[in-house]
């Protein structure tokens, strides 16, 4: 089975493994639907901080990863 992290790129923090959370901000947490191969970054409470470049991470041989561009806007 292959772990998925999530990491934000603007810093290389790395946010999720699998369903554990590595990142003080609990705003952040990974959700996944068993027997899905969806994988769901969640950020509670969005602040314009949180708008850049993110890294779904596949732990495959070699790595595959997704990148997303997170844009905030405004209320």
């Amino acid at each position: 089975m292959c772990n998925v992290s999530w990491i934000r790129r603007k810093d290389y923090h790395l946010l999720t493994v699998g369903l554990t959370t590595y990142s003080s901000d609990e705003r952040f947490s990974a959700t996944h639907l068993q027997n899905s191969e969806d994988w769901t970054l969640q950020i509670k409470f969005v602040q314009d901080r949180d708008a850049g470049l993110y890294e779904c991470q596949v732990s495959t041989h070699p790595p595959t990863s997704i990148f997303l561009e997170l844009k905030v806007v405004g209320k």
